[in-house]
């Protein structure tokens, strides 16, 4: 277990009202369950407001919305030393029975210093069924003062026992114009550059972040828009091309696709709206070329793509799926 702790506030979460506002209530009122499931996809800020629900429970002086930061659970909590506050450790592909033992052992031992003793399993989705098993025997009677928290990218992996005592919060999706401002008014990026990370970050703050740090981002964007252009020739190149692409980018196929889509999207309002362009650093290209699709051509790649992207979250085999895709739109580019 490791039991590291960072002070904030849920006025720093950016967006997520329904479930801060669950929260607060819950803190306001004092009444605070044992088990909390925080679902969400990976990057959504999960973890984030675990972490401030942990330092809130544990605070002698907490408010609503934030701990006091000074008193000795706070400044333990702080400096990553509060032994009333763990998250399950271990980079393994899943958590096994072992480790739910050692936080059933921990959790019988009353707080040392704090108010609470708090909880944090992140990835709960990979306990094995017989660690869930195992936790399920704390959840059904659990002491006063503990408090579990699990977050999952896969609520469905867990349990139906583990489901029925847990309080469940769903993190939904950031609007365009949330990741807009946070990169704006937290991280000083350049209007133009904002605009298009958040048009690729998929509503998740995880995920602008990643793309703020990479300095791929703009480069493959325009490998990938420069071959699905020259996808109409003789040929075949092109699908070497992207075969290539795919193959370096396996744990990133996703984001792959909406560059992908993007680009269509834009052909598809390119001289209706122009200042909606999710490319807008592309807006010459996109013209010159936007006659060489027809809608019914761009809305049949589209369908393409995400059928590619179904299949491989189905398991599908990943270089069949984007072999099959990638024979797809060039047949479709031959239609024209």
């Amino acid at each position: 277990m490791t039991c590291r702790g960072v002070h904030m506030g849920f006025n720093k979460i950016i967006g997520q009202k329904i479930v801060v506002d669950g929260l607060r209530t819950s803190l306001k009122n004092d009444r605070i369950g044992h088990a909390y499931i925080f679902s969400g996809p990976e990057g959504i800020g999960k973890r984030s407001v675990a972490n401030i629900f942990s330092s809130i429970l544990i605070c002698d002086e907490a408010r609503e919305d934030e701990s006091c930061k000074k008193c000795k659970p706070c400044l333990l909590f702080q400096n990553g030393n509060n032994p009333d506050f763990y998250v399950l450790g271990g980079t393994g592909s899943s958590i096994g029975v072992e480790e739910i033992r050692e936080l059933q052992s921990n959790i019988s031992i009353r707080p040392l210093y704090s108010r609470r003793k708090v909880y944090i399993i992140p990835g709960s989705e990979k306990m094995t069924v017989q660690a869930q098993n195992c936790l399920l025997k704390t959840l059904e009677e659990p002491p006063k003062y503990g408090t579990i928290i699990l977050t999952t990218t896969n609520y469905g992996a867990l349990l139906e026992t583990i489901h029925s005592r847990g309080v469940r919060y769903d993190f939904k999706r950031n609007t365009l114009d949330e990741i807009r401002e946070f990169l704006l008014d937290k991280h000083g990026v350049e209007q133009g550059h904002a605009n298009f990370i958040a048009a690729y970050a998929n509503g998740i703050i995880g995920r602008a972040l990643t793309l703020l740090e990479s300095e791929d981002l703009k480069k493959t964007r325009d490998d990938i828009i420069d071959i699905l252009i020259r996808m109409n020739g003789e040929g075949s190149e092109s699908i070497f091309e992207f075969n290539a692409l795919f193959d370096g980018n396996r744990d990133d196929f996703e984001w792959l696709l909406d560059i992908m889509i993007s680009f269509y999207r834009d052909l598809l309002i390119a001289g209706k709206g122009e200042n909606m362009l999710i490319n807008s650093d592309k807006r010459d290209i996109i013209l010159n070329n936007v006659q060489r699709f027809s809608v019914a051509k761009i809305l049949d790649n589209i369908e393409t793509i995400e059928q590619t992207r179904r299949a491989i979250k189905q398991n599908a085999n990943y270089q069949l799926a984007i072999g099959v895709m990638l024979m797809k739109l060039r047949e479709e580019y031959k239609k024209w």
